[in-house]
Formats: structure tokens, sequence, C-alpha cells
């Protein structure tokens, strides 16, 4: 038999560690007072940027050691025995073909509805460029070095490797050193406690960063940065909707030959708490109680949702590209074959890394910025309108949740009842 070491805990000790509260609505309020006030003042409120340049001096500051160890727990939280085998190749497989085509998805969307065109940005004081690498030059730039400097350039694919050698290590080593696997276990989501925590205190500077970084928007570049930054959301939400509306049916009713309406019938209540509270952890005790009405089994739904509320984020996955596309556009830097590929990579790792709290997903944008040498300033901007993000965001990372307990459930161990799903 297997189990997940202490979900309920665990994610009670993170929750209480970042608790945004009303800083999101906060966040929104200090966009649209930037904005105006850009609007209003003009030119002068450019002296302000600095404000929006700490917070940026922020993210940049933590996102390295929150991917770190939130990947590296990640992979610790499971202990594999006789059954899990199955369960988790399934859903690792599940969770990879689902990241990959959301990724795609929101890479293509970007490509063609381009929100950023037609908007020229300058590039920020002592920026450059990143230049054209090849294929080689992508693999071998994943490959650590030395255990520090990844954190010191902020090398987001190389602090990724890190993490899962970390994390598989500490798993394995459970076998002959149970007491130190623990003990590394417990270490970990300490510090991801801690980590979790100064994000909630940098959050709290965050309103008056977004108020700073768009009033100096509007300030300098006018309308044409409200159009793209709006822009950005519609490609969100329209990837969103295929993901939702598109692929999700196509599983259901093309390979597991099930009812959708029935699926989201069961499901709405997760999708409605996930869509207003922003936070596929704190939905993640509705998702269970929903999921046990699917026909799956108890052992299967409570190994893989605590493990898929962390990793399993396919709208994280569509979101980073849409990021990367945007920028990319803004500030005229064309995204070459590796580059493209780069993009796709880190929405599927981004959706492991992502914090299943309100504004997870700022820090994610952050690290792909960084992973990809794009300018970090957008990512102020993204901040201020997350909320709008958001929502739609996390009730789509949760539906994806029990459609993936199902394709075990009824592909691979073939022990789904299908009576119950129908059952009223």
């Amino acid at each position: 038999m297997a189990q997940i070491s202490e979900p309920k805990e665990t994610g009670a000790e993170l929750e209480l560690a970042l608790r945004p509260g009303r800083r999101p609505l906060m966040m929104l309020v200090a966009t649209l007072a930037g904005l105006v006030v850009g609007w209003v003042v003009g030119e002068p409120i450019t002296s302000i940027k600095f404000l929006g340049d700490i917070f940026i001096y922020l993210l940049k500051f933590i996102v390295g050691p929150l991917v770190f160890v939130s990947i590296a727990w990640a992979i610790t939280t499971v202990k594999v025995y006789a059954r899990l085998g199955k369960i988790f190749g399934g859903f690792f497989v599940y969770w990879l073909i689902m990241g990959f085509l959301a990724a795609t998805t929101g890479f293509v969307m970007a490509s063609s509805i381009r929100p950023g065109v037609g908007l020229q940005l300058p590039p920020p004081p002592g920026w450059a460029a990143p230049k054209p690498a090849s294929a080689i030059d992508v693999l071998l730039g994943i490959i650590p070095r030395n255990p520090i400097q990844p954190f010191l350039e902020l090398n987001m694919l190389q602090i990724i490797v890190m993490a899962l050698f970390a994390g598989f290590a500490i798993s394995l080593i459970g076998k002959f050193a149970p007491e130190s696997r623990e003990f590394l276990e417990k270490l970990l989501i300490a510090t991801l406690t801690a980590i979790y925590k100064i994000v909630d205190l940098i959050l709290w500077y965050a309103p008056v960063g977004v108020f700073a970084l768009m009033a100096n928007l509007v300030a300098t570049i006018g309308a044409m940065g409200l159009t793209a930054v709006g822009m950005m959301i519609i490609t969100q939400w329209v990837s969103y909707a295929i993901v939702l509306f598109v692929y999700h049916p196509i599983i259901l009713l093309g390979v597991l030959r099930l009812n959708p309406l029935q699926y989201w019938r069961r499901i709405y209540p997760a999708m409605v708490t996930a869509f207003t509270t922003c936070s596929s952890s704190a939905t993640l005790p509705v998702t269970m109680r929903v999921t046990r009405d699917l026909g799956v089994p108890a052992d299967t739904m409570s190994l893989i949702l605590p493990v898929a509320a962390t990793i399993n984020m396919q709208a994280v996955a569509a979101e980073m590209p849409i990021y990367a596309v945007w920028v990319s556009q803004m500030y005229g830097v064309p995204l070459g074959g590796p580059e493209t590929f780069i993009a796709l990579l880190m929405g599927v790792l981004g959706s492991a890394a992502c914090a299943g709290v309100p504004g997870g997903g700022i820090m994610i944008a952050a690290v792909t910025m960084a992973t990809l040498g794009l300018p970090m300033e957008p990512v102020g901007w993204i901040a201020g309108v997350y909320t709008l993000v958001d929502m739609p965001n996390t009730m789509l990372n949760v539906t994806g949740d029990p459609l993936g307990v199902l394709v075990v459930s009824k592909l691979i161990l073939r022990d789904f009842d299908v009576s119950k799903y129908y059952s009223r």
C-alpha cells in the first residue's frame, strides 16, 4: 500500500504561511490607481519607477529558492510501494501530455492573436537581447556546473534539474535510510513554509510596486500599453477555454467514453470554489469530496489529488508561453526554435513549480522571463491584473485533476465504476 506524506498538515502550514487575503484586490486597485495617475500626471510620475523596480528585484530574489524547494518537496511527497507504479506512472503520462498540449495551445494562440504586436518598448537599461542558441547549447545549458552558480545567475532550468536530482535522491534513500528521508522531508517543508512567508511579505509591498509600474507604463507609452495588457488577458481566456471545452471533452467522450456534461455536473462545486478562492490548495478538500462520486477507487483518488493540486496546473502550462510570446513581441525579440522549446518546457515545468495559492503564477512568470532572458518589467504589469487571469486559471487547474484520476482508474487500473459515475 502507499500513502502521501501528510498532505493535509503540510497544506495547512503553507496556507497559513501565505494568506493573500484581500491583497490581490489591493493590487487590482493599485493597477487602476496607477493607470489614472499615470494618465493625469504624465511624464513626471516616471520618477517613482524605482518603487516598481524594488518589487521586481524582490521577485528575482525569491524565485530561485521557491522553485528548487517546491519541486524537490513535490517529488518527496510520494512514497512508492506496491500499487503506485501504475497509479503514478499513468498520472505522469497524463500530466505530461496535457501539459504540453496546454503549453502548445497558449503558444499558438499568442502567436495568432499577437497581443504584444503594435507596442514597441525600448529595452531596459543594461539589458541585452539573448543570443541565439543551438539545440546542443540548450541541452548543455540545463546541466548545472556547480550548486551555487544557477542561483547567482537565476538560471532556472539548472535550478529545476538540481531540484529533480535532490527530490529523487531523497525519495530513494528511504529504502535504506528512512530516518534521513523523514528528516529531509521535514526540512524541505519547513523551508518551503518559510519561503512562502517571504512571498507573503513581498505581497504586502506588491500594491506599491504595481502602482509605480502601471503609472510609469501609462506615462511613457499611453493607451497602447493598456491595449497590450488587455489583449494578453483575452489570449489567456481563449487558451483556457480551448483546454476546458475542447481537450477535456475529447478525453472524456473520445477516450474514456463518458458524458462530459455529467463530469462537469459532478465537479462543479470544486470549479466554483476554485474560481472564487483562486487557490487549488484551498479547494483540495472540495475536489476530493466531489471526486469520490465519479466512480474511482478511494486510494487512487487520495493518492493522486494532493499531488495533482501541486503539479497538474494545465492553465499555468498555457499561461507561461503566452507571457513569453507577449513580452517578446513588445520588445521585438524573436523566439527561435530553442527559445520556443524552452517556453513550452517552462509551461510544463512551471505547472509543477507553481504554488497553489492566489497569485502563485506571478512568481512563475518571473521565472519564465528570467529563463528566456527577457525583460522582467512586464511581470509587474502581470501582477497588477493577475486577479483577472487567476480566477479562470485556477478553475481550469482544478478541473483537470479529477480528470487525471478518471484516466488512471479507467485506462490503467481498470477498476472504474461506471454505474456510480452516472448515478444520481
